[in-house]
């Protein structure tokens, strides 16, 4: 049941870096056109708030798509006693 939900783990994980890439995008116009000059600091508070909630959720995504992968060896790998 785990494996059902990793492509959509995963399928959110990627809009949400593609949302953080237009927005880092936009950041980039706004700096660039001084014409825009005046939203430049409120775009900044936007995405640092953004970055912060994309690191709280995209973190937890990123580990539970690791988690429902296929899974390695669950045997210590230290030495065996005989």
């Amino acid at each position: 049941m785990a494996q059902k939900g990793a492509p959509k783990v995963e399928k959110v994980n990627e809009r949400l870096d593609s949302a953080m890439e237009r927005l880092e995008n936009l950041e980039a116009l706004v700096d660039t056109n001084p014409e825009y000059a005046e939203l430049a600091p409120y775009l900044r508070i936007a995405l640092a708030s953004l970055r912060t909630a994309v690191g709280l959720y995209g973190v937890p995504l990123k580990l539970a798509a690791n988690a429902s992968g296929p899974k390695v060896d669950a045997e210590p790998s230290g030495p065996k006693d005989e």
